[in-house]
């Protein structure tokens, strides 16, 4: 395995040790998972509400304009046995009341009196007034009626005793008894018992909000001791359907699976309970309980009909929070649960989905995880969106086809902190890696190429453009001589002194080597990188380079080694910059007529006797450019003549030399002289008297040799 490979099968390793320990932590804090679970599970409420479709459920709600005309709750028991006879008259299947009749009417003659100072004649004449809550329970004994009973946590010390109280429905199990996997509820809050034996049905109003306040589920079982009770939703449809039993479905391990009620199957998770599907609110489920009792509702639609007593009015406190946010009154739970076990319309989360959604979250954190460790960044970030996008696609497919819950966030965030980690990881290898190669391939290759490869990796490409640049090409006369007489030792430290010096000032320039052959150096500028002041750049390197050249000449012969000055030619023009190569290898160069101009620059200073010559071409482009002109030189194999410069210490005087030039280009014989007069100490004057001398006139230079 490479290294590539081996620092892609750490991270990965890394990745994988998260995912781990996310999906452990997913599944030891069960908190956590429930908060996903329940995000999810109302962002999808939200986006898709159940479509409304009427079904025969209706709520004769208890609002506030109801306890304004008939006053406060609650109200006298013959007022709610009028309301119970007038929907049993209009035909109503099964009326359940939302509502817990647990004290003895207030308003009753007898109770009334009891602190009356009256004659024996008048309370006997009382007392042998109708009783309220008997009548009331002579109402419920017309049939079809369900009473409702609360959970309650007992007091310390209170017992509830073990019986099924007045139930009415009948439990046929298929299966194992589920009973030792429900909680127990704990003390019923229950109606009166002669309402309760009066009633066709008993059922529980417990609703089991989550930590949030909101509920989601609805229980259609419940436990009390050792006995099963539906709830009032539950009861509700079996009086309507005319059954007596309830057909309650257990998995071998006695988890509960599916209730069913003659033709009407239901099914339940293993705590009895139901998820709801809540529609948008809809007002035409609701007749307000005044217009019942005064006659002005229409009662016509509520023949066959379920209809749930309860109450929305703020302060009877039955307000409950659904998950888009909504407070809205407990009844309608029992409401929207009945129409959903109709309209076969409610939610289910099998058993096994919990287990099916932690292996996703494996499957997906590792293919997030090899994304992350083998994929270029926009690649793994690309493929990280769509597992996201897809497992977010198959859980709305979920719900709206098969009304099913998954929840996606427990693999999307198992998977997406494990491709983050592992990601992360990569980064800081890629990163690591980039300072290596920068470090690595400074030492063989200019620091600025090395920045424009990292940033521009497909400038790797075999290809190129044409560019203007400038370059510098240096040789180091007497190395011949050294390395015929020089151990290899001796030659090596000499010749890594000596190209080490010069390679540092090309990059100190920010030039870009293009070469070492031997002793020679060749460097360009405004490549790969564009640099507008490339000539500038180049003259400035070519006179570092000088300085340098004759302090290191200068201890390299007090130390006994034979060396010669460098000589510099610089020049600029337009080449083709780029990768040169094939398949095997590639070399960034550049090629032009320019590049072998600088290279005979460098070759004719033995002639002309200077160290550094510069073409017209590389001066034109320096308005700060000083030194002196050389002449039009005609170099060997060419026939156009290129005017060339030495560039000079900005200290040094030329004047007197720029006047000897101007009367040679004049063709005055009086050059000859002036030059003379300079040629003891000025190479450069000895070269232009002796072409006087030679019989030669004017500024050009025909050269024979390179």
């Amino acid at each position: 395995m490479t290294g590539k490979n081996k620092a892609k099968a750490r991270a990965a390793a890394a990745g994988l040790l998260v995912l781990i320990l996310a999906i452990i932590g997913l599944l030891v804090v069960p908190q956590a998972r429930a908060k996903l679970d329940h995000l999810a599970f109302d962002s999808l409420q939200n986006l898709w509400p159940r479509p409304y479709i009427p079904v025969p459920v209706r709520i004769i709600d208890i609002d506030e304009d109801s306890l304004a005309r008939l006053g406060q709750w609650p109200w006298p028991r013959h007022q709610l046995a009028a309301l119970i006879e007038r929907l049993r008259a209009a035909g109503a299947a099964a009326i359940a009341l939302d509502i817990i009749l647990a004290e003895p009417d207030r308003t009753a003659p007898a109770r009334v009196s009891q602190s009356w100072p009256l004659p024996a004649a008048a309370k006997a004449a009382i007392a042998a007034l109708p009783d309220p809550d008997a009548l009331l329970a002579e109402t419920l004994a017309g049939g079809w009626v369900i009473t409702g009973f609360a959970a309650n946590q007992p007091a310390p010390g209170q017992q509830e005793p073990d019986t099924d109280g007045a139930a009415k429905a009948r439990f046929v199990f298929s299966g194992p008894s589920p009973l030792a996997g429900l909680p127990d509820i704990g003390h019923a809050v229950r109606s009166l018992p002669a309402l309760e034996q009066a009633a066709a049905g008993n059922g529980a109003v417990a609703f089991s909000a989550d930590g949030d306040g909101i509920i989601r589920r609805v229980p259609l079982v419940v436990r009390l001791g050792q006995h099963l009770h539906p709830s009032l939703a539950l009861e509700a449809l079996r009086v309507a359907t005319g059954k007596r039993n309830i057909l309650v479905k257990t998995a071998e391990t006695g988890a509960l699976t599916q209730l069913a009620i003659g033709p009407l199957h239901i099914p339940v998770d293993a705590q009895g309970a139901v998820h709801l599907h809540y529609t948008d609110p809809r007002p035409q489920r609701f007749v307000p309980a005044w217009k019942v009792l005064d006659g002005s509702a229409n009662l016509a639609d509520i023949a066959g009909h379920v209809v749930f007593v309860g109450a929305s009015a703020k302060g009877l406190l039955d307000l409950r929070l659904t998950p888009a946010g909504d407070i809205v009154p407990g009844v309608l739970m029992h409401a929207e649960a009945a129409e959903a076990a109709q309209l076969g319309a409610l939610l289910q989360r099998p058993d096994w989905m919990e287990g099916a959604e932690t292996l996703l979250a494996v499957i997906a954190g590792l293919t997030l995880i090899i994304a992350a460790a083998w994929m270029a960044p926009l690649a793994g970030t690309i493929a990280a969106l769509s597992v996201v996008a897809a497992l977010a696609a198959v859980t709305a497919l979920l719900f709206l086809g098969l009304n099913m819950l998954a929840d996606p966030l427990p693999a999307i965030a198992a998977a997406l902190v494990a491709h983050g980690a592992t990601a992360l990881i990569r980064h800081r290898q890629d990163q690591a890696e980039r300072s290596f190669i920068r470090g690595a391939f400074a030492r063989y290759i200019s620091p600025n190429l090395v920045r424009h490869l990292l940033d521009n990796p497909h400038s790797l490409a075999v290809g190129g453009e044409r560019r203007e640049c400038s370059f510098v090409m240096t040789d180091l006369a007497g190395f011949t001589t050294l390395v015929e007489s020089a151990d290899p030792a001796t030659l090596l430290d000499v010749l890594n002194g000596y190209i080490d010096g010069m390679v540092k000032i090309a990059f100190a320039h920010q030039g870009t080597l293009d070469r070492i052959v031997g002793d020679a150096v060749a460097v360009m500028f405004s490549a790969p990188v564009a640099q507008p002041d490339h000539a500038a750049r180049a003259i400035a390197c070519a006179l570092d380079m000088d300085r340098f050249s004759q302090d290191y000449v200068a201890r390299m012969q007090a130390a006994g080694h034979p060396l010669g000055l460098t000589r510099i030619g610089v020049n600029t023009g337009l080449v083709t910059i780029g990768n040169v190569g094939g398949g095997s290898i590639s070399d960034y160069r550049a090629l032009g007529d320019a590049v072998n101009a600088a290279a005979r620059l460098e070759t004719v200073n033995r002639h002309l006797g200077t160290r550094i010559c510069v073409a017209a071409a590389t001066v034109s482009q320096c308005p700060d450019f000083h030194g002196r002109p050389v002449g039009e030189l005609v170099l060997k194999g060419k026939s156009q003549a290129t005017l060339a410069f030495e560039p000079l210490p900005d200290d040094s005087d030329c004047a007197a030399y720029q006047a000897a030039y101007e009367l040679m280009a004049a063709g005055e014989p009086a050059a000859t002289a002036a030059f003379a007069a300079l040629a003891g100490s000025d190479p450069l004057a000895a070269f232009h008297l002796h072409r006087l001398q030679a019989g030669q006139t004017g500024i050009r230079v025909v050269l024979a040799e390179k």
